[in-house]
């Protein structure tokens, strides 16, 4: 009987860290309500959610990164990149924190930090490609000039350029 007593504590035991993490983790509910508002097109609503989430756990990267989502929606681009960068710090491989981080760059002017944000997002996940290729476009258009990726491709051969390709 003790080994099956035994066994049963050894399956009881990771529920029962799973059960702290979700309990050490508060910014989980405010997230999905969050998620919930956000999904009704209450985009103010569900910042202040967000920004909730953050203020309970600040070390939650995925309450950053919905926080900075709807800053870039709400059009508080600094807002949003700083949001990003401090979402990137906890969870530096989430490509798509680099595409946001990326758009709101560009919307602030600075396209040689969307392009760098870019090259980041499709090394870290390579299918993200298409998806940055489109945000590369309208940096072109709002730009009004090739962007450095788009000029690298057309007028260098070898090196770094081709590395990235």
């Amino acid at each position: 009987m003790p080994r099956i007593a035994s066994l049963f504590l050894l399956w009881l035991l990771p529920l029962s860290l799973l059960a702290d993490y979700v309990s050490a983790s508060p910014a989980v509910q405010l997230i999905e309500q969050g998620d919930a508002l956000k999904g009704k097109g209450e985009f103010e609503a569900a910042m202040t959610k967000y920004q909730e989430a953050v203020s309970k756990d600040p070390e939650s990267a995925p309450a950053l990164f919905k926080l900075a989502g709807m800053q870039l929606v709400q059009q508080q681009y600094a807002a949003a990149i700083v949001s990003f960068q401090r979402s990137l710090t906890l969870d530096p491989g989430n490509a798509n924190a680099f595409v946001g981080m990326a758009v709101a760059y560009l919307h602030t002017g600075s396209y040689k930090l969307a392009e760098a944000a870019l090259d980041e997002a499709v090394r870290l996940d390579p299918s993200k490609k298409a998806e940055v290729d489109k945000v590369r476009a309208w940096i072109d258009e709002r730009s009004g000039q090739t962007t450095v990726h788009g000029t690298m491709e057309g007028g260098m051969s070898g090196g770094a350029a081709a590395g990235r390709h």
